[in-house]
């Protein structure tokens, strides 16, 4: 099973795009821009598993488009394992399903590469679609907490994504 990971071709701008789009097109929002990222997996024929050990090499595993598993490690919050599965998706969307590879494919924990990279930019744009990121930034007067709350990410995930959006 192939490990080594390349970078999409894609910006981050188009990155940003592609993740929104996913989004809105399995309609997984709710009426306040919250993600229900199991009902996504689920209706891209995927699980979540909660590893049994903190060290599990994978924290995805694609047998095949439509496949999957994203493995969780134990005993971790809600927020990350929220971020986790959208990392994963991105990993999905960017590193195996746009490249259009094939045949079982693992994705492991802890690099940092460009894909990486990219997978969370992935899950910050599935988690914190702009637009709505931004109207939920003025309505709460840019209280990173309330965001962070709103959107079932950290409080980190919510600075960084409001500095990546200029706000």
């Amino acid at each position: 099973m192939s490990s080594v990971v390349l970078a999409s071709p894609l910006s981050n701008s188009a990155i940003a795009e592609y993740a929104e789009r996913v989004g809105a097109f399995h309609n997984i929002y709710d009426i306040d821009g919250r993600a229900d990222l199991h009902e996504l997996v689920r209706l891209l024929g995927g699980r979540v598993d909660v590893s049994s050990s903190f060290f599990a090499d994978e924290a995805l595993t694609v047998r095949a488009a439509g496949d999957f598993t994203v493995h969780l490690p134990p005993m971790t919050s809600d927020r990350r394992d929220r971020f986790t599965i959208a990392h994963e998706l991105g990993h999905y969307f960017l590193h195996y399903l746009q490249p259009e590879e094939t045949g079982e494919r693992g994705f492991g924990r802890g690099s940092q590469s460009r894909a990486e990279t990219q997978a969370n930019y992935f899950a910050a744009s599935l988690l914190m679609p702009s637009e709505v990121f931004k109207n939920s930034f003025r309505k709460c007067g840019g209280d990173l907490w309330t965001l962070a709350d709103d959107f079932g990410v950290s409080h980190r995930a919510a600075e960084v994504r409001a500095q990546v959006l200029g706000l």
